[in-house]
């Protein structure tokens, strides 16, 4: 994994994959994953609107200049072509110790492997780059696909929270289960230190 890091612009490869800052010209690539109602439909938000898109692409901005910077959130593109099909993001805690991993993958893109190759970067990303101490993940209970790649990752199940979000699906809104997975730093590097797969 070839790793840049400086606080201007923030870029790390995989095999196949680029992660790299938003810019204000994505907003027509995030609108195509996030304005899709099958492709938000265990998410939190969305289905979003262009407006709505525009504004996230601008936060992204804001937050790449913010210090103490507390969200990382990249776009994720395809290294062979530069498309940006997705965001993987790291958004820390007040301690700034921990971190939630969040990951959006157009649709059209998935069953590929790219949801588990962006987020083994982004948790080598934060345990290495950043020190972090944990990195959590969640999923809604019914996104079998989500949780796969928190499985793969070597992230451990904690729990699930039963009826603990109130989000919209398909027009309307309703009470959700939420799958709990971490891992800690140390965890990590015991992986590594086997050769298992991170």
């Amino acid at each position: 994994m070839n790793f840049e890091i400086s606080f201007d612009f923030i870029i790390f490869e995989t095999e196949r994959l680029l992660l790299r800052e938003f810019n204000a010209d994505d907003v027509d690539a995030v609108y195509a994953y996030a304005g899709d109602a099958e492709n938000t439909i265990y998410m939190d938000w969305g289905p979003a609107s262009r407006e709505e898109v525009r504004n996230f692409v601008q936060s992204r901005l804001a937050q790449q200049i913010t210090e103490p910077r507390r969200i990382f959130d990249f776009a994720v593109c395809i290294k062979a072509t530069g498309r940006l099909i997705g965001s993987m993001g790291l958004f820390l805690g007040d301690d700034g110790q921990q971190a939630e991993l969040g990951y959006t993958i157009n649709k059209a893109f998935w069953g590929k492997g790219y949801a588990s190759e962006a987020a083994k970067g982004m948790l080598q990303f934060g345990f290495m780059n950043l020190n972090l101490h944990r990195i959590s993940a969640r999923c809604d209970s019914m996104n079998t696909a989500s949780e796969r790649v928190m499985q793969r990752l070597g992230m451990r199940f904690e729990g699930e929270a039963k009826s603990a979000e109130y989000v919209r699906v398909r027009a309307r809104r309703q009470w959700r289960s939420v799958k709990h997975y971490a891992m800690l730093q140390k965890e990590f590097l015991n992986r590594m230190i086997d050769g298992e797969d991170v």
